[in-house]
């Protein structure tokens, strides 16, 4: 089995105007991540979610709430039948000077601990910079989709994608 590392905020589920998935009512899939993501199951893909969740250390959820809401996150992607086989969070600010907020690869490095995972080989695909830093420190292929609310380039990432469904076709292709 092949792994996608993703993020998931602003990747998968759409990223709120305050940028905090604090309450299940804002949760909002893209319209093509189901799609996306079943494509990658149908190629033999399983997930990793690999997230920062800045609202927890701001205290507008905490771990319990978040685990809440992720799994309604789940829940509404079970349709597609991709496994998703850990989800990684960095509960900090990024002001909290900890070492598993993105763009520190922390979490990539743990979640190939814990799975053996050949990070050379793999992608990490999100909506910012700092996942495609994460990525890259994490001696990984990136791809940025162009699904942020304000405009992200990065000469680092590997691939530029307009959305998931694209990143995960090269993603397969490649």
């Amino acid at each position: 089995m092949n792994i996608v590392f993703l993020d998931r905020d602003g990747t998968v589920i759409i990223d709120p105007p305050d940028e905090r998935v604090d309450k299940e009512s804002k949760i909002k899939l893209f319209p093509d991540s189901i799609k996306a993501l079943a494509y990658l199951a149908g190629h033999n893909f399983a997930v990793i979610f690999i997230t920062n969740q800045a609202g927890i250390a701001e205290g507008r959820l905490n771990l319990d709430g978040f685990q809440r809401i992720h799994g309604k996150v789940l829940e509404m992607l079970a349709p597609s039948g991709v496994k998703v086989l850990e989800t990684y969070v960095c509960p900090h600010s990024p002001n909290d000077g900890c070492d598993c907020h993105k763009p520190k690869p922390t979490l990539l490095l743990q979640a190939a601990r814990d799975f053996k995972i050949d990070l050379a080989g793999s992608y990490m695909i999100g909506d910012r910079q700092s996942d495609v830093l994460a990525g890259v420190n994490a001696g990984m292929k990136t791809i940025l989709v162009k699904t942020a609310n304000v405009p992200v380039t990065s000469a680092e990432a590997d691939y530029t994608a307009p959305n998931l469904l694209d990143a995960v076709k090269y993603v397969v292709n490649n």
